[in-house]
C-alpha cells in the first residue's frame, strides 16, 4: 500500500480543520478562517509520524513525545493560551472531536471492502474511498453538534449578574449568557460584554458626538438577542460576572454600551469569557 505525502497532508489538514471548527463550536469560540486553516495545517504535520521507523528506544521516545504534544500544540495554535484551565479544556475538547472522527472512520472502514489499515507510531491510515472519508467527517461533525444541542438544552439555566467598575463609578445589573454575542474588539481582539443601560450610556455622555469620538470609544457593529446596530466600545474599566455559586473576576474583555430605552438594564456576554 502506497501512502502519498501530499495526499496525507491535504487529507489531514481538512480533517483537522473540521475538528478545530467543531471544537470551537463546542467551546463557543469564534476563530478566523486564517487561524483555523493555519492551525489545521500545523496539526496535520503530525501525520508524517507514519513515515519514520522507531529503530531504537530513543527514537521511539521522541516519536511518542511528538505524538503526545501534537494535539495540545494544535489547540494552542487554534485557541491561544488564556489560562491553564482554559488550555486544558480546549485540548480535551479537540481530543474528543478527533476521537469521534476516528470512531466514525473505524466504523466505515469496518464495513468497507478493502479491510486494509496501516498503523505506525500511533498514527492510523485507513484505506477507504474518499467519499467514505468525507462521510466520516460530516457524520462526526453532525454527532458533535447534536451533542452540543442536547447538552445546552439539558443544562440548567443560570442567573448571572455583571458588575462594571471604572474609577469611582460602579454599576451592577442582571446578565444574560448569549452564545450569539460574538462581538470582538478589533483593537485588543478581546470579547465585548454589552451593557444595555441608560444610566451608563448617559454617564459617559454618549448621546453627544464630542464624547463619542473623544478617543475612549470606537464604534463596532454588533448583533445579539437584544438587537443589532453600531455600539460604542471601550477597554476602560473592568467587569466581573457572578452566578449563584461563583464569581468570575479579572475577565479579559471590553465593554460595549447601548441604551436600554427605558427598559430594565442588563448585560449580555458570551459564556466563553468565563472559561
Amino acid at each position: 500500500m502506497k501512502i502519498y505525502i501530499d495526499v496525507l497532508i491535504i487529507t489531514n489538514t481538512i480533517v483537522n480543520l473540521v475538528c478545530i471548527e467543531a471544537a470551537a463550536r463546542l467551546t463557543h469560540r469564534k476563530l478566523s478562517g486564517k487561524r483555523s486553516f493555519l492551525s489545521a495545517l500545523a496539526g496535520s504535520l503530525a501525520s508524517l509520524l507514519i513515515i519514520p521507523t522507531a529503530y531504537s528506544y530513543t527514537m521511539a521516545l521522541v516519536l511518542t513525545l511528538i505524538k503526545a504534544v501534537s494535539i495540545p500544540l494544535t489547540a494552542l495554535a487554534a485557541f491561544g493560551f488564556r489560562s491553564l484551565r482554559d488550555f486544558i479544556g480546549k485540548t480535551a475538547v479537540l481530543a474528543l472531536t478527533k476521537a469521534v472522527f476516528t470512531g466514525v472512520t473505524l466504523v466505515l472502514w469496518e464495513i468497507s471492502d478493502t479491510k486494509m489499515i496501516f498503523v505506525r507510531n500511533y498514527t492510523f491510515y485507513f484505506n477507504i474511498p474518499l467519499w467514505k472519508l468525507t462521510a466520516a467527517v460530516i457524520a462526526a461533525y453532525a454527532i458533535l453538534m447534536a451533542f452540543d444541542v442536547v447538552k445546552n438544552r439539558e443544562a440548567p439555566e443560570k442567573r448571572y449578574k455583571a458588575v462594571y467598575r471604572c474609577g469611582n463609578y460602579t454599576l451592577c445589573v442582571p446578565a444574560v449568557a448569549d452564545t450569539g454575542n460574538k462581538l470582538t474588539d478589533s483593537f485588543t481582539n478581546s470579547p465585548v460584554v454589552i451593557f444595555c443601560c441608560d444610566d451608563l450610556y448617559y454617564h459617559y455622555g454618549l448621546d453627544t458626538p464630542e464624547n463619542l469620538y473623544a478617543g475612549r470609544f470606537r464604534l463596532a457593529a454588533y448583533e445579539t438577542i437584544n438587537g443589532r446596530g453600531l455600539i460604542p466600545v471601550t477597554s476602560c474599566g473592568e467587569v466581573e460576572i457572578a452566578d449563584d455559586s461563583r464569581k468570575f473576576t479579572g475577565l479579559r474583555c471590553c465593554i460595549g454600551i447601548t441604551r436600554s430605552g427605558g427598559s430594565k438594564a442588563k448585560a449580555i456576554f458570551d459564556p466563553k469569557i468565563l472559561e
